[in-house]
């Protein structure tokens, strides 16, 4: 059997294959190995998965999770799926890796995930052969939920968005003007409140504010990224995450405004990486890791 993942900073898909059928759908909380020590993931992994499945069944694992852009968090990763899938050949890659598998399988083009975050690659068909890097909430994330909570921001608390609006806003959170900033510079983690306003955006996309706002974001995506791929206007471009999702229909237009052929649009990218292991175990796909 082949045990598939996707893992996040928040949450982890676990889907499990035999023969190309599905086996167990399961999520847990994410494993990104920037939070964890070895023992700690191994402990985890034991308590959410040893009661859903036989581990000695398992024969390979593909591992696609946040956080495993080095060799060393890779292996911390491996080390502790090997401690309970003894029998298993375990790939662990990044999850940049996976979405590029699961948006564009055995295909050449551009792969980029539009989330929280944001991040790109090129992919040839088999592996990333070029990546744009992401620079973080702080200094990027261009089209990302985070971003465009921080366009938004800009404009409520600097005065230039609509009045009705702002209004909203902040009686919506609870806020004024003073506590919001306290919650961007003096709270912990004010990525994940910039990036909660995404839905607040698309919640009020009625209006022209929150339109421009997704617009500038993604238009900044593109100028930032994708014009930096080679013979990028040539390339099927796909996205994955839920800002592309929710956002597709301006997402769309700004691509078709800038001349780039799209492909696929997904919420998640689990659905495409069962798709291409499927194919994979089938012999249809070539998959040697």
């Amino acid at each position: 059997m082949i045990l598939l993942a996707d893992s996040g900073s928040t949450k982890t898909r676990w889907v499990l294959l035999n023969n190309g059928k599905i086996m167990m759908d399961l999520t847990t909380e994410g494993f990104n190995p920037y939070y964890y020590d070895q023992k700690e993931l191994e402990k985890i992994l034991y308590d959410r998965l040893h009661k859903h499945l036989r581990p000695e069944t398992v024969l390979k694992i593909y591992f696609y999770g946040a956080g495993c852009s080095t060799k060393n968090n890779c292996l911390l990763i491996k080390n502790a799926l090997k401690k309970l899938f003894a029998n298993a050949g375990i790939f662990t890659g990044h999850d940049l890796e996976g979405a590029a598998v699961s948006l564009l399988q055995d295909k050449k083009g551009i792969a980029c995930i539009l989330g929280t975050g944001s991040n790109s690659c090129m992919w040839d068909g088999e592996k990333i052969i070029f990546n744009v890097p992401s620079l973080g909430f702080m200094l990027g994330d261009e089209g990302s939920g985070t971003y465009i909570g921080k366009l938004l921001l800009q404009k409520l608390l600097s005065g230039d968005a609509d009045k009705e609006l702002t209004e909203k806003f902040f009686k919506e959170y609870d806020l004024d003007f003073e506590s919001a900033l306290r919650k961007i510079y003096g709270e912990p983690n004010p990525n994940r409140f910039m990036s909660s306003l995404s839905k607040f955006t698309g919640d009020n996309i009625h209006y022209d504010d929150c339109r421009l706002v997704v617009t500038t974001a993604f238009n900044d995506f593109i100028n930032k990224h994708i014009s930096k791929y080679p013979d990028y206007k040539n390339q099927q471009v796909s996205f994955t995450g839920s800002v592309a999702y929710y956002f597709s229909d301006i997402l769309k237009e700004v691509l078709q405004k800038h001349g780039i052929l799209l492909g696929v649009i997904s919420k998640n990218p689990m659905d495409g990486i069962v798709e291409y292991h499927k194919k994979a175990s089938l012999g249809r796909i070539s998959r040697e890791n």
